[in-house]
């Protein structure tokens, strides 16, 4: 995977769009599935807890399914990219410990995925308006640049691939 400049505003408005349709759709769906259920199946004199649960779990299945038709569409580009960079971020922190210490070691590989690491880090807290821990995370990784320093390690992100991190 490779770090994209993507536009900010674009993300955020394609990101609330696709909340508040697939939101809509679900809500749509629950609500709607469940009236029927009941119609169908529920019980006039009892509690319908079960068949308006199941009513909403499939309301809930049909958006999955629906989603999953249309996530692969050009619109969803940023979305995607997005989500797969956070997948790639957690899997790094995951073993940030491990890494941390092949750094210490000297090994190039760990200096190549710490890099990508924090770039990502930065570009998802960037992306999402995200404040919280950024200075302490500034901090983090001038300290593991000054670290690849003593190593004489290149800390490249743009070098960084899935398979290094196997």
């Amino acid at each position: 995977m490779k770090l994209r400049q993507i536009d900010k505003a674009v993300y955020r408005k394609k990101q609330r769009k696709v909340a508040i349709i697939f939101c809509s759709i679900f809500l749509v769906l629950g609500l709607s599935i469940s009236a029927m259920m009941r119609a169908w199946a529920g019980n006039p004199e009892g509690s319908n807890m079960a068949v308006n649960l199941t009513g909403v779990i499939i309301g809930l299945l049909i958006t999955g399914g629906i989603y999953a038709l249309v996530v692969k569409k050009p619109f969803f580009d940023e979305i995607r990219y997005a989500w797969k960079l956070k997948r790639q971020v957690l899997k790094i922190q995951n073993k940030k410990h491990i890494w941390k210490d092949k750094v210490e070691a000297g090994d190039q590989t760990a200096a190549t995925v710490m890099a990508f690491y924090y770039a990502g880090v930065n570009q998802i807290q960037f992306l999402e308006n995200n404040e919280f821990g950024q200075q302490e995370m500034m901090e983090e990784q001038a300290g593991f640049e000054s670290r690849c320093a003593v190593h004489n390690l290149d800390h490249d992100a743009g070098r960084f691939s899935i398979e290094m991190l196997d």
